[in-house]
């Protein structure tokens, strides 16, 4: 008699968990696609050089990690990061590539292409980056984001 309770008490926890301890699964295609949506948008954004726009992709405590450079924290000195490159005339676009949804974290790879008319001719480079983003509420945003060149930097220049 003991062990038809206990099995009873098994039972029914199993049934209560197996019946109510199920949330519903998110659609990591939908949040997929709404991340894509914000890349497309961030194209937009460096072609109209709006840095507050681009700004307001990225979460107030988000980190930029440029190569040869100190980080960058919060969106305010992440706006100002990228208003510094529109007297440069350059033009820069990202190409998202693989993006993994994990709940409410995802992780985004993908490439870039930058040129600037400089007195030498068009600089050119490219290469790839990683970013992290975070849901908050039903918005996704940027909270680490670091790039690097595919190039060989470029020579120092000549001595004088």
């Amino acid at each position: 008699m003991r062990h038809a309770a206990q099995l009873l008490v098994v039972m029914g926890l199993g049934f209560g968990l197996a019946c109510g301890g199920q949330a519903k699964p998110r659609d990591t295609a939908a949040d997929e696609a709404a991340i894509r949506a914000i890349d497309a948008s961030f194209n937009e954004f460096l072609r109209s050089q709006n840095d507050s726009a681009i700004a307001a992709t990225y979460a107030a405590d988000a980190v930029l990690f440029p190569p040869s450079m100190p980080r960058v924290t919060g969106s305010e000195n992440i706006r100002k990061f990228f208003a510094e490159i529109w007297p440069l005339k350059a033009s820069l676009e990202i190409t998202p590539g693989t993006i993994r949804v994990f709940g409410d974290l995802a992780v985004e790879d993908g490439t870039w292409t930058w040129s600037a008319p400089t007195p030498q001719g068009e600089q050119k480079d490219n290469g790839k980056y990683l970013v992290s983003w975070r849901r908050s509420g039903n918005t996704w945003l940027v909270v680490q984001d670091i790039w690097n060149s595919d190039n060989p930097p470029p020579p120092p220049p000549p001595a004088k």
